[in-house]
């Protein structure tokens, strides 16, 4: 089962991509903190309706056991959502953890957790033929407010022949 951070979760919903991780993963797990960050902060998002949708057949909510370990990166600048997300991921042995933001990512790779990216998404989409391109994604991410530097635009799109 991987575990997700927010901001996949906000941006494959925005963009109506939301089930393409059902497709790709089977099974996604969000912690507690990331299910309050999207019931409260994005109740009215199209993110809050997918993932209620989704909690009645291949998404869960979990709660951490290590809850001093989430408390310490916490206090390293992360969220609550980033923080328990790593940790959950840690506990569950998971086989991926979904994030975008560099520090949690940095975080996250430094305990080993493989990480992978929105953009990353869409690349294994595109690979399993559930896409027919990226670029177009990548373009709705940047209209949606997603952060990435023309340069990894460039060599996405490049990588994949696009």
């Amino acid at each position: 089962m991987v575990v997700s951070n927010t901001s996949p979760l906000v941006y494959l919903a925005a963009l109506g991509d939301f089930e393409l991780l059902r497709e790709l993963f089977a099974q996604i797990a969000i912690p507690r903190a990331v299910y309050r960050e999207i019931a409260v902060g994005g109740g009215k998002l199209p993110v809050a309706r997918a993932v209620e949708a989704a909690m009645t057949s291949w998404l869960s909510v979990m709660d951490v056991t290590d809850i001093s370990e989430a408390n310490r990166l916490r206090q390293t600048d992360l969220h609550s959502g980033e923080s328990e997300a790593i940790v959950l991921a840690t506990q569950m042995s998971s086989p991926a953890l979904l994030m975008d933001d560099s520090d949690g990512t940095r975080a996250a790779a430094a305990r080993g957790t493989n990480v992978i990216r929105t953009p990353g998404v869409y690349r294994m989409a595109k690979d399993r033929h559930l896409i027919p391109a990226v670029g177009p994604k990548l373009d709705g991410l940047r209209k949606a407010g997603f952060w990435l530097r023309d340069e990894h635009y460039r060599t996405i799109l490049r990588s994949l022949g696009e």
